[in-house]
């Protein structure tokens, strides 16, 4: 009876290892050393802690068998099944890094599951169903008496709070410990960041900005120039035709609609996160820079307005995403509609409809008066990835977490196509009208996307090229550019360019880069404009996913000279550099040596190496 009780109430926590070992057992398999150890230590926490879960609901007679019960399915509901949840849409477990990226966004990331409830819902059933079932079970099969369930009941409270709060050796890897010990340690820091006002959740996501006030500036050069910055969402450079093509089955429209455009063929963001990304487009300032920083800077808009420019947002992005509506409160804009206003409740991770938007803003070109500035920010080809199932060109495509990864990417492919169809319709309509004669375009990503390269689907988790090397053109027509200008364009086709360069573009094109009244704040832009040549591609610059206003899920950042790159995660644990000139699937690792100082960057200003966690990133 004792052996056949004991395997009865070691079943759930021996059955969550073994549904881990299948689920990422390549990931378990490459731990080694302190971080093994630990993982096994979570294990056989995981045992003890169902083990008494199960005794303690097992219980035939007493009222407490009904709280201890209860107990049993909560835990299982979230600690198992909304795991499942997250790891079917992100093939990873949510960890105290991942449940501190979401703190600021809890009412989107409600949003979202309400949205998505259908799969949620499917993701719980079979926790709660066993967590119904197997108390019933086991007072059937091996049941104990009062008393050996009231201590199985105190056992199972203490190993709770010990799973809550203690869970995680300092020595685990971040993923490292099963999912169930994994969901109550990050429940556990979430309570103990709130209660101790944390700076890490403080600083997760931008929070509301008092930026520095722009003078008023007099444009140059003397003939006034319109600019739309487009910035669409997770689209890497090897999935459009950034250069014309008379046969282009990724991005046909744009191609036809943009047939002149300049190509930036080597254009890469400095991170894979919206939230970074923007903030260093639309602020000039790099990757590391402060918190204050990033909230005191002026945005595109300001310098605009300051210099006598209309101004316009238009975006299909939830404006929770990120907290991008709180950081963007307040910007001098005369023209805007966001996601919310084309939706009641759109999407947290795909926005409202690209379709809906383009719509909206074709609409408002009348309204808008030249010279202006616009920025036009499509969100549909986030994961998991809009498709128009009527122009799906890429076949066969499945969901975006499917098993078979060319489904996966004939889904993207077709949220791509989707979207460039909108995009060129854009750029058709504002060419047919006079302010569009005059209006310089700028398209351009905010990041990448991997799509299993390293083993998972999405962005966030690493700087190879993937997730970070963008779609990117601008669009000119005859007379916009001076003869210079549009000879510099031309040369920097397959020049190494970063974000950094996009602002003082942007600038130089609304005639304000050598203001002397913005000096101070030029300063603190490191880029220089496309116009001009951009920067040095000698110049070495930090990449990151962990920055003053984005706290990373995945602590990873590196460091890029030319086409000289220094890659590094925290569950690689190791540096790699690449020559991505001669190998951009980034496969051929040359050594640390190779990439010289660039390790210096990578880890100076208190950063360290990804993996060493005694150091803030």
């Amino acid at each position: 009876m004792r052996a056949r009780s004991f395997g009865f109430f070691a079943l759930p926590g021996l059955t969550i290892v073994g549904l881990d070992l299948a689920l990422r057992g390549d990931v378990i398999a490459a731990l080694a050393g302190p971080p093994r150890s630990a993982y096994w230590e979570s294990a056989a926490l995981s045992v003890l802690l169902w083990g008494a879960l199960v005794a303690a609901g097992s219980q035939r007679e007493g009222e407490e068998r009904w709280g201890a019960r209860a107990l049993l399915l909560v835990t299982a509901v979230f600690a198992v099944g909304a795991q499942l949840y997250f790891f079917e849409r992100y093939h990873a477990f949510m960890s105290s890094r991942a449940v501190l990226v979401g703190t600021s966004m809890l009412p989107s990331v409600g949003q979202q599951l309400w949205s998505d409830r259908v799969a949620f819902a499917r993701a719980l059933l079979a926790p709660l169903a066993i967590a119904l079932v197997l108390p019933l079970a086991c007072a059937r099969l091996a049941p104990l008496t009062r008393s050996q369930s009231a201590a199985a009941l105190d056992l199972a409270i203490l190993t709770l709070l010990v799973a809550i709060f203690h869970g995680l050796p300092s020595r685990a890897a971040d993923n490292g410990a099963t999912p169930d010990t994994l969901y109550l340690a990050a429940m556990g820091k979430l309570v103990h960041a709130r209660a101790t006002d944390d700076p890490d959740v403080v600083r997760v996501h931008p929070g509301a900005r008092t930026p520095r006030h722009v003078p008023a500036l007099v444009p140059k050069p003397p003939f006034p120039r319109s600019v739309l910055l487009i910035v669409d969402e997770s689209v890497r450079a090897t999935d459009v035709c950034n250069t014309y093509d008379t046969s282009c089955p990724l991005t046909p429209f744009t191609n036809a609609a943009a047939p002149n455009r300049f190509p930036l063929r080597q254009l890469r963001a400095l991170d894979s996160t919206t939230a970074a990304s923007l903030a260093v487009m639309w602020a000039g300032l790099p990757v590391s820079a402060s918190r204050d920083d990033f909230h005191s800077a002026p945005l595109l808009w300001e310098y605009a307005r300051a210099a006598g420019f209309d101004t316009a947002y238009f975006t299909s992005q939830n404006p929770f995403f990120a907290n991008a509506g709180l950081w963007l409160e307040g910007l001098p804009l005369r023209h805007r509609v966001t996601a919310t206003e084309l939706d009641p409740d759109p999407s947290y991770e795909l926005g409202a409809d690209d379709g809906a938007l383009v719509d909206a803003t074709i609409a408002a070109l009348p309204q808008l008066t030249a010279p202006f500035v616009g920025v036009v920010h499509l969100s549909n080809t986030h994961f998991p990835y809009k498709v128009d199932p009527k122009d799906a060109p890429f076949v066969p495509y499945g969901d975006a977490m499917g098993d078979d990864l060319r489904l996966v990417e004939n889904r993207y492919r077709n949220a791509v196509h989707a979207q460039d169809k909108h995009v060129a319709r854009l750029v058709r309509a504002l060419r047919s009208t006079s302010i569009g004669e005059r209006t310089v375009v700028f398209f351009v990503s905010d990041h990448g996307e991997q799509l299993r390269e390293r083993g998972v689907i999405g962005h966030t988790f690493g700087v190879y090229d993937e997730e970070l090397r963008v779609a990117a053109w601008i669009d000119a027509p005859r007379g916009t550019l001076w003869p210079e200008e549009a000879s510099a364009l031309a040369r920097v086709a397959d020049v190494p360019l970063t974000m950094l360069d996009v602002m003082p573009t942007l600038l130089d094109l609304i005639g304000v880069w050598d203001a002397p009244e913005i000096a101070a704040m030029r300063a603190k832009m490191p880029g220089a404009s496309l116009l001009r040549g951009g920067s040095s591609a000698s110049r070495a610059v930090l990449l990151s996913n962990c920055s003053a206003i984005f706290a990373c899920a995945s602590r990873n950042w590196g460091a890029m000279r030319g086409l000289l790159k220094l890659v590094g995660d925290e569950n690689d644990r190791a540096w790699h550099c690449f020559d991505v000139a001669v190998d951009p699937a980034e496969k051929n690792d040359l050594g640390v040596a190779a990439c010289g100082d660039l390790r210096d960057l990578a880890e100076g200003e208190g950063r360290g190496a990804p993996w060493n966690t005694t150091r803030a990133p």
